[in-house]
């Protein structure tokens, strides 16, 4: 039997696949079977930076998915690394093995799997048909042309769902079952979705210890769930986007909140892309009035733009993979300290992912961050800032605990972002959040905060945002008193800062700074000088400032707040 075998990554999808349409076309012509296999690897699971609500999201992801394939074309789940699924089937009953799948820019283990998964089909002849994810170009020669490549991959039409109806029938055994059956006497644990529930040994808690918990509060996945959401976006509630987009108070429902079905690819950029000129062609044939006109052209070309920065990001960490354990600046490397934690620093730690550092702004981000999976990107630039520089803690500590709490985690985007926004590229101004300042910019009554943290409901606005300044007597009265029913801050607020500022200061002042800014930016700086947030300068003209290589870049222009 020739089976031809699409490997799900994050891709769970049928339209826009380009590995399942080969698949097809490919059983079509030369005989076989397709089937679809996903696999639910301890490797990965035991990485730092997994959560039970991503396992619970692509549990829900595939059951969809499962619902929309015929019995013919099965999706197994199985309960093994990729590389041990692969060795099983070769050894039960499949005479060849064809494989197909879209390239992945996870993280580093998933990188590592992937080389020996290479290697195990050259060595045993299997041919694996692997293709590009959205616009992201593996061995990407420079930057300087990526941005045609990212056009020309972005006008292709989207693929349809293929045909699924034409495709050889199992004449003399039952195909499914047959091959779940050979799996299952050669110690792989696996099952058809599409002909039975969900295993109980797929359970989250056979995977994460008990107090590793699912949230409660996050979106749920799903191919529907993505198209209403979107859809709610385009035609609804994303008017007002490009101006609602940095507050939390707005953000929750002015953004697309169609990250965590892009990291799991149960949609495509490209899918998204269509959907958006479908939008906009509505909305030239509305009857709307001409202001929310241009209020809606506005923000669905806002929206645009991220969905571009969303593959520029990933692109780094395709051209590099390193960058998940490594500064993109290597002189900056030991800026902070990577070792072991020392007792302060992990205290600092602990209070800022827990939400009780004692600056409200912050707390209240990270407590509705664990709460629903969710938080806008301002402030999640402000989340890690302020890890970074007030808290003064090594990037490469926070990411992972950071990681475990986005429902949207894209490592393509998360490590590049949390070194921009750790001030170690080398190439992007550095930005030090006050949360104290963010307060009253986006929260100025306080709504926002006396949600997530109840202990300060009664603090009057004029402190809502730095309750350690509350005169005494009012913090007895208001029932909150700061050291007892709401924490001290953690750092000195503006010590923190000034110290920070110097730490830096120093490094960039270092022999050879500038050398490695421009190498940082030859690989990574966005070439595009008119689009919004990329560098305003041309590569020949790259000015220097403060011993640094300064480039501009969006503070709200990435994935996080689709």
């Amino acid at each position: 039997m020739h089976l031809h075998l699409v490997w799900l990554k994050k891709d769970i999808r049928l339209s826009d696949h380009a590995p399942l349409h080969m698949a097809v076309e490919a059983a079509r012509a030369q005989g076989g079977r397709v089937a679809l296999l996903y696999c639910l690897e301890p490797k990965l699971i035991k990485q730092p930076d997994s959560a039970p609500q991503h396992f619970e999201f692509a549990r829900e992801c595939l059951e969809a998915l499962a619902s929309q394939l015929p019995e013919h074309v099965p999706l197994f789940l199985a309960k093994a690394n990729a590389l041990v699924a692969f060795q099983t089937l070769a050894l039960s009953g499949v005479d060849q093995l064809s494989l197909y799948s879209h390239e992945e820019t996870g993280n580093w283990a998933s990188f590592q799997r992937d080389r020996e998964i290479k290697a195990w089909c050259k060595n045993k002849q299997v041919k694996w048909h692997e293709f590009a994810n959205n616009a992201v170009v593996r061995r990407l020669k420079n930057r300087d042309e990526w941005g045609k490549l990212w056009l020309e991959t972005m006008r292709k039409p989207v693929l349809p769902v293929p045909v699924f109806d034409d495709l050889p029938q199992a004449m003399q055994f039952d195909f499914p079952q047959a091959l779940h059956t050979q799996l299952q006497e050669n110690g792989l644990p696996c099952v058809p979705l599409n002909h039975s529930p969900w295993p109980t040994w797929g359970k989250v808690d056979h995977f994460y210890p008990k107090h590793f918990t699912d949230k409660a509060h996050r979106q749920h996945g799903g191919r529907p769930q993505a198209e209403a959401c979107l859809k709610a976006f385009l035609n609804e509630r994303g008017m007002n986007y490009r101006f609602e987009m940095s507050s939390p108070l707005s953000a929750e429902s002015a953004c697309s909140r169609i990250s965590p079905y892009l990291a799991f690819g149960v949609v495509s950029i490209r899918e998204i892309l269509d959907m958006l000129g479908q939008a906009r062609e509505q909305l030239t044939q509305s009857n709307l009035p001409a202001k929310s006109q241009t209020q809606w052209r506005q923000s669905l070309k806002s929206f645009e733009s991220r969905l571009h920065w969303h593959c520029h990001f990933i692109q780094k960490m395709e051209s590099e993979p390193e960058l998940e354990h490594r500064s993109a600046h290597r002189g900056l490397n030991g800026m902070r300290n990577f070792g072991e934690l020392t007792a302060q620093e992990q205290s600092r730690a602990e209070a800022w992912i827990e939400g009780r550092t004692g600056f409200p702004m912050v707390d209240a981000c990270m407590r509705m961050l664990r709460a629903t999976g969710w938080v806008n990107f301002r402030m999640r630039a402000m989340l890690v800032a302020f890890a970074s520089y007030q808290l003064w803690l090594d990037w490469r500590h926070t990411a992972p605990m950071l990681a475990r709490e986005f429902l949207d985690y894209e490592p393509g985007i998360h490590y590049p972002q949390f070194q921009m926004q750790s001030g170690v590229t080398g190439i992007n101004t550095l930005r030090i959040y006050n949360p104290v300042k963010q307060a009253k910019d986006h929260d100025p009554d306080g709504v926002f905060i006396r949600r997530w943290i109840p202990e300060l409901k009664n603090i009057p606005n004029e402190w809502i945002g730095e309750p350690w300044n509350t005169p005494l007597l009012l913090q007895q009265e208001c029932g909150c008193t700061i050291g007892e029913d709401y924490p001290w801050p953690v750092v000195n607020p503006d010590t923190a800062i000034a110290q920070a500022r110097a730490n830096i200061t120093e490094f960039r002042q270092r022999k050879g700074f500038v050398e490695e800014s421009k190498r940082v930016y030859e690989k990574h700086g966005s070439r595009n000088p008119n689009r919004n947030g990329t560098l305003k300068r041309k590569r020949s003209n790259v000015k220097q400032k403060d011993g640094a290589v300064e480039a501009e870049a969006p503070d709200n222009a990435q994935q996080s707040l689709f």
